[in-house]
């Protein structure tokens, strides 16, 4: 008589919203990113990314850096050498802000959710620098979303071959969820206005455990879930 170990493979979906999977580390750090991408039940991060006063792009999710670092000012008036002098990480662990390029380099084959941080009315210049800094690594698995719907439409009108999404709410881009982008990030509060949505959806504003197991359920397979600190969600 033959026996047989079954494997079963739990997919939790799960994608650590601004990179982090537990307390202990720094979100849109480098550090987090990577703790991330190498757990087995996190399916891919989520990251912010601004530019810089000299056309860089970087991995920090508010217009200034006073929340998150040990100085002051605003990303798009500060050069990537002065924000490479502050520390992003804790007293005991002294953490540089990260390019999208430092991120993209060391990313596996888990999704790299990027939201697209936006301040001014210069379109074309900021989709320019953008695609300049992912053309090298567009064989990795990168999704690339924004609120500011003109801005993601264009950056797809401009070059087709990337993966993009607008991100969408009760109020916010709630009239282009139709549209013909790659996947939709959707809130958790207006996920049931989706109807028979073929492509990737990525659902957000997510903290309940007992919503997200409801929620895998009801939803199809090609369906993430942006959460804090996934570790919660097993």
């Amino acid at each position: 008589m033959f026996s047989y170990n079954l494997m079963v493979i739990v997919l939790y979906n799960l994608i650590a919203h601004r990179a982090v999977n537990s307390l202990k580390d720094k979100e849109n750090t480098i550090d987090a990113v990577k703790s991330s991408l190498n757990t087995d039940y996190i399916s891919g991060v989520e990251i912010d990314v601004r530019m810089t006063k000299d056309n860089k792009f970087v991995v920090i999710h508010d217009m200034s850096i006073n929340r998150v670092s040990n100085g002051s000012g605003f990303v798009s008036k500060m050069s990537l050498k002065e924000l490479k002098k502050f520390n992003f990480g804790s007293e005991n662990k002294y953490i540089k802000i990260s390019t999208i390029k430092d991120i993209l380099k060391i990313a596996n084959d888990k999704i790299i959710l990027i939201e697209l941080k936006y301040e001014n009315n210069d379109y074309d210049k900021y989709i320019k620098y953008f695609y300049n800094s992912i053309k090298n690594y567009l064989y990795k698995n990168i999704y690339i979303m924004s609120f500011n719907y003109k801005l993601i439409r264009k950056l797809k009108d401009t070059y087709s071959n990337l993966r993009c999404g607008v991100l969408s709410s009760t109020i916010i881009n709630r009239d282009n969820i139709d549209d013909d982008f790659d996947f939709i990030a959707i809130s958790s509060y207006s996920y049931h206005t989706i109807e028979d949505y073929v492509r990737p959806i990525f659902i957000w504003a997510l903290n309940s455990k007992k919503k997200y197991l409801s929620l895998k359920k009801e939803m199809s397979n090609n369906t993430y879930f942006i959460v804090d600190n996934p570790v919660k969600f097993i």
